[in-house]
């Protein structure tokens, strides 16, 4: 037995209902029979609409990045391995002008619910004739369009529909250590599939080898500003806590403090707002997008988060401290965060830093792997 749309095989995960045996593995998406037959969700792509727009010009390693993407996309799937702010969501605007103008079904998922709002914003301003629409939790009463924007979640509502599926951030929360919604998120492509990423974790590596695809890599960005190296400080918690006094007073502009549990962003807050104007941030999306608002708009210094805006999210002439306590963070998690400095064109300040309070191995890794990046510069 196998479940067509999460792949799963185990026995364990099918029951036998009165309506016939289904598989519990995916069953909070929709319960599916197995004797079932999935279809495609149909619609229609508009004509005239591929024509796209950028406010700026792109640079030559995009262009040429974004060149090898369309190539290489025609018969094979495609890595699209880039450093952190190197205009992922640029390079691959071009394959998806090639597919609408083949009346052929695109969808572009990424795992948070405002980067997908943001990001819906952005292609209705680059694809002005499409029609661009966005499907998250509570949001799906419109679930067809000419480009779809979605979390990876809705990719459930389209069994085996996208001619072009762009996954981007494949390695990251939801879709990291989830293989019933990495399995759901392939069969919602009929023809090929973008992975973008600024790094490759192990489950992706095993999704790929068993597909056909080609990389494509860029490791400058557009700003040709090297990647932000970290100075390290290893600390005990309550030493670590003088540091980052210290280190705020010394910052000049604003600063995203990292911290592992949402508790301690709490906790934080309460102790540095005698010292700093300052804000925190977690999981509830109602609350967060008031504060990033606030943060976005300069209206205060210094904001301690939790992982959930590691991702996805640009502010200029931001330094980053992680308090990477209990080696809470892994590889991805620290090295997305360290790239939320420097991302802008203009972006001329910032700084990082991480304080561990226990050695990790995974620290000189990261290092070196920035290091690296940067001698492409």
């Amino acid at each position: 037995m196998e479940c067509k749309r999460c792949g799963n095989k185990d026995p364990e995960y099918f029951y036998k209902g009165h309506k016939g045996i289904y598989c519990r593995k995916c069953i909070r998406f929709s319960r599916v029979l197995l004797e079932e037959e999935l279809s495609s969700f149909d619609y229609e792509v508009s004509e005239g609409i591929d024509d796209y727009h950028f406010s700026y010009e792109l640079t030559a390693a995009q262009k040429k990045a974004s060149k090898e993407v369309c190539e290489y996309i025609k018969d094979k799937d495609v890595l699209l391995h880039c450093v952190c702010g190197a205009g992922k969501t640029e390079i691959v605007v071009e394959a998806i002008s090639k597919a609408l103008s083949e009346h052929k079904k695109v969808a572009y998922a990424i795992s948070r619910k405002e980067v997908v709002i943001e990001l819906e914003k952005r292609f209705r301003k680059i694809f002005d004739k499409a029609k661009v629409i966005s499907v998250y939790g509570g949001h799906h009463d419109e679930l067809s369009g000419d480009l779809l924007i979605m979390t990876c979640h809705q990719l459930y509502r389209y069994y085996r529909t996208f001619d072009l599926l762009i996954i981007d951030e494949a390695d990251a929360y939801p879709l990291k250590g989830n293989e019933t919604l990495i399995n759901i998120a392939l069969s919602a492509s009929k023809g090929r599939i973008i992975f973008s990423t600024a790094t490759v974790d192990e489950q992706l590596k095993r999704v790929l080898k068993k597909r056909e695809y080609k990389e494509v890599s860029l490791n400058v960005r557009p700003s040709g500003r090297p990647l932000s190296v970290p100075d390290i400080f290893y600390l005990d918690k309550i030493s670590s806590l003088v540091l980052l006094y210290v280190l705020l007073r010394k910052i000049d502009g604003q600063c995203l403090v990292f911290v592992p549990k949402r508790k301690m962003s709490e906790n934080l807050y309460y102790l540095f707002r005698y010292f700093f104007d300052c804000r925190y941030v977690y999981s509830d999306y109602e609350y967060r997008r008031e504060v990033i608002e606030g943060f976005r708009n300069n209206e205060f210094p210094v904001l301690f988060s939790t992982s959930v805006l590691e991702r996805g999210v640009t502010i200029h002439n931001i330094s980053v401290i992680i308090l990477n306590y209990d080696k809470y963070f892994d590889e991805s998690s620290i090295i997305q965060m360290l790239g939320r400095v420097g991302r802008g064109i203009n972006d001329d300040k910032g700084s990082s830093y991480i304080i561990s309070n226990r050695i990790d191995k995974k620290i000189p890794v990261i290092i070196d792997y920035l290091k690296e990046a940067n001698t492409y510069l």
